[in-house]
């Protein structure tokens, strides 16, 4: 018996070195009163720790010197849920027309590109867009190539009037068939002067190739033009013709059975009949005989437009349209509402098929010079 102890003694001694080794060569923490030893662990035991040290938190026996914080909220009083939550706060959502909601600002424009490779790039990519952008308008003009000689047919076969829009379609295929002879040898052959010829010679480009945004700029250009031929010509103008009596119907048709003569191809000269071409969005080079060809048949092409459009009515026409019109026309088609471009076609087509005296097409074209910045008011008058 007395052996059975000794052993057991020895053996409760052996332990208590053992742990007593261990604590010196692990250190150990205190937390929530629980002694914990910092062993020598690899990541597998990780999880282990975290749940005893989880558990070692909530359930301490240890009483804290300063109280803790509830891990769990306590609930909201009944009379708080009754209560609409203020906008702002959370949970809340404001209402559409308040204050509260704000838009970001959209993100600023990219930097232009620096350096030569970055600029030769973004032209490469660019002239990219415009390749597609053509390629796109040429397959419209062939859709639009069906599209007229239906109409062409049912015109010679069954007496079909055309509409105004109709004669505009034929119009413009037309001649951006001719254009698409030069247009499509440039495409095939040299592809990447494309975007060159777009910009300095746009006349060779169909119409359906022309991006909203180019014929934007083109039409700016255009407008700067007009403006600086305007001013020249109220500066130099000697005769008895003013603004306010062109701006008036009744003078304006006085003006013509006066000085109507004065405005005949025959009488104007080279340099004036160039100015008059510019002034129209024409080409101004050429000898007389070419300047006065290509002027007229502009000013007959604007009269049969102008029964069509009285037949039709200035309200059938969508503000792009009206727009066109103007420009044509010579007058302003920038920067203007659609009153303004329906009341100044009218007091356009009020002059043009004017049945109290004939109106000369070199005093049309030569009125716009003068009434290129009027505001319009009325169909027969503006200031």
């Amino acid at each position: 018996m007395s052996g059975t102890l000794i052993k057991a003694a020895t053996r409760v001694g052996r332990q208590v070195n053992a742990r007593s080794l261990s604590s010196a060569a692990h250190p150990s923490i205190q937390i929530a009163g629980i002694s914990i030893r910092q062993y020598q662990f690899t990541a597998r035991h990780a999880p282990v720790l975290g749940q005893v040290h989880h558990y070692a938190l909530y359930y301490s026996t240890t009483p804290s010197s300063s109280p803790k914080k509830s891990v769990h909220p306590e609930p909201a009083p009944i009379q708080d849920l009754t209560q609409p939550l203020l906008s702002g706060t959370v949970g809340s959502v404001a209402p559409e027309n308040s204050s509260a909601v704000t838009t970001s600002a959209p993100p600023p424009p990219p930097p232009p590109p620096k350096g030569l490779v970055a600029k030769s790039k973004d032209f490469f990519r660019k002239g990219k867009e415009i390749v597609i952008q053509c390629k796109d308008g040429v397959k419209q003009l062939w859709v639009n190539k069906r599209i007229v000689k239906d109409l062409k047919r049912a015109q010679k076969e069954e007496g079909h009037v055309l509409s105004r829009r109709e004669f505009q379609l034929i119009l413009k295929t037309d001649t951006d068939l001719k254009r698409l002879i030069p247009f499509g040898l440039v495409f095939v052959l040299a592809t990447e002067y494309i975007p060159l010829i777009i910009i300095f010679a746009p006349q060779l480009i169909p119409s359906t190739c022309v991006a909203p945004s180019q014929l934007e700029g083109r039409r700016k250009k255009m407008h700067e033009k007009r403006s600086a031929m305007t001013e020249k010509l109220i500066r130099m103008n000697r005769r008895e013709i003013t603004k306010e009596g062109l701006a008036n119907y009744n003078s304006f048709i006085t003006i013509a059975k006066t000085y109507g003569e004065a405005f005949d191809y025959k009488v104007i000269d080279r340099d004036h009949l160039g100015s008059f071409c510019r002034f129209m969005g024409l080409s101004g080079f050429g000898p007389k005989f070419m300047l006065t060809k290509r002027l007229d048949k502009h000013m007959t092409y604007l009269k049969q437009d102008d029964v069509l459009i009285q037949r039709d009515g200035i309200d059938s026409l969508t503000f792009s349209e009206l727009q066109l019109a103007n420009e044509e026309r010579g007058m302003r088609s920038l920067d203007v509402s659609k009153e303004h471009l329906e009341k100044s076609l009218a007091y356009w087509l009020k002059l043009s098929l004017s049945k109290d005296a004939e109106v000369p097409p070199g005093l049309m074209v030569f009125s716009r010079m003068f009434l290129l910045h009027s505001t319009f008011k009325s169909s027969s008058s503006s200031s």
